[in-house]
């Protein structure tokens, strides 16, 4: 889709999750955003949209090219691998991990600016009462932790909350652990109860680890940063975007390819 290209909002359906009572209008205005996210998701666009509307995109695009990079590397001979294109290869994993947790936080901080806007006929995005809802919420919610802005939007939706301690909550839950794990080093913590969790004995059996290093080191961050983290790391930012995006009753918020995400 050509940048200067300013499609108009589309009418999407919402989609009502069972025993879950109606709420002002059936339907919910949306803008570009969801265009564009529709018509990458149909193969029609493959393009990367400029400006701010589309910097959830942009870290979806380079999750996925960072993580099939590091894939690429480790169909070599592991003899062939210089120490150089090691740190290479550190670098593309970690990059596809903090892109795809970048691409669940903008995603989320996005959609809630752009349901804040009003459509082409000047009427808001949302209903009455859930505009409403929005506008009193939002100041509360936007610096809190990137999870609970996805079930407050669920809630404000009147749309199936999460069960945290399942998936899809849970795996994107950990993906932020493993990417805040990378800014402090820092792979354990308690839980609600005070009983310690720790990111090998969540992650440890998701994805084999890298290659490239001995098994004789710990797990966490070596052996456990190779394209099998990478390519988790995107499934999971895919998976737990879509399966919000049904809660909501709006288009996917961002695809690669015609079909999908690695």
């Amino acid at each position: 889709m050509p940048l200067e290209d300013k499609p108009k909002p589309a009418t999407v359906k919402r989609i009502k999750p069972a025993g879950v009572p109606p709420s002002g209008s059936q339907k919910w205005r949306l803008g570009p955003l969801a265009v564009e996210a529709a018509a990458a998701a149909n193969g029609d666009d493959e393009g990367i949209p400029g400006g701010r509307e589309g910097l959830h995109i942009q870290h979806f695009y380079s999750a996925h090219h960072f993580a099939e990079t590091a894939h690429a590397m480790e169909t070599r001979d592991p003899d062939e691998i210089s120490p150089e294109e090691r740190w290479w290869h550190r670098a593309y994993v970690s990059g596809a991990v903090f892109s795809a947790a970048a691409f669940l936080e903008a995603s989320i901080n996005e959609l809630y600016r752009e349901f804040q806007e009003v459509d082409e006929s000047g009427q808001p995005r949302l209903p009455a009462r859930a505009n409403a809802v929005l506008q009193r919420v939002w100041p509360e919610v936007t610096g809190s932790a990137v999870l609970h802005k996805y079930q407050v939007a669920l809630s404000i939706a009147d749309a199936d909350p999460y069960n945290e301690i399942k998936a899809p909550f849970l795996d994107a839950d950990s993906l932020i652990r493993l990417r805040d794990a990378l800014l402090s080093r820092t792979e354990e913590w308690e839980d609600a109860k005070g009983k310690p969790r720790s990111l090998e004995k969540r992650l440890r059996a998701k994805f084999p680890p890298n290659p490239f290093v001995s098994t004789d080191i710990p797990w966490f961050p070596d052996r456990c940063l190779g394209a099998g983290c990478a390519r988790w790391a995107v499934r999971v930012a895919q998976a737990f975007s879509d399966d919000f995006c049904r809660r909501m009753g709006i288009p996917a918020r961002a695809r690669v390819g015609r079909e999908g995400a690695a």
